[in-house]
């Protein structure tokens, strides 16, 4: 918590991180799921299926609980993150486990699209005490977008742009004023 405290808590105006984002992207799905945190209004709350395995906890508990085939997953702390990139990595997750960003050579596992055909392996792989999301990527059928196929889909790197400091908090409201 290099915040000093939750970030999903964080006051955007009048409400938090988490109920902004899940106001901003939620009508574009079918079904909004929260793993780890108290559901705002239009989502469904779901516990992590094991304590202490991280956000790849909350990925197992979304999949086993998702009514859809596919579902994209996002870090409550991700504001830029569009429905536009969602629809590209759910659409180029077809026939695959997973797809998945990769900025500057780093894999963004909590930022991507799963199938309901991963959540066994990603079971399996926390069965076995991994607790890496990016790890658990190695397990799955991964079809990876570089830097270049999303600015070729019109999405900028920085929409995988997360909030871990004060720093990034007060930008993220001043780019809110422009």
């Amino acid at each position: 918590m290099r915040m000093g405290r939750d970030k999903r808590d964080l006051r955007i105006g009048d409400t938090t991180l988490l109920e902004w984002v899940v106001a901003r992207l939620g009508p574009s799905f079918a079904e909004t799921l929260i793993c780890g945190a108290p559901a705002p209004p239009g989502a469904r709350a779901l516990l992590d299926r094991r304590l202490n395995a991280g956000p790849l906890a909350g990925i197992e508990a979304g999949l086993a609980a998702m009514r859809t085939e596919l579902g994209f997953v996002i870090a409550g702390d991700m504001p830029y993150a569009s429905a536009q990139l969602a629809e590209v990595l759910l659409a180029r997750c077809v026939g695959h486990d997973a797809a998945v960003p990769r900025v500057a050579g780093s894999a963004q596992p909590i930022c991507a699209a799963y199938s309901r055909a991963a959540g066994p392996k990603v079971e399996a792989y926390l069965d076995a005490g991994g607790r890496r999301a990016t790890v658990a990527l190695e397990r799955l059928d991964v079809v990876y977008l570089g830097e270049a196929d999303l600015t070729k889909a019109g999405i900028g790197a920085s929409e995988l742009t997360d909030l871990d400091t004060p720093a990034d908090y007060e930008a993220f409201l001043a780019s809110l004023r422009h």
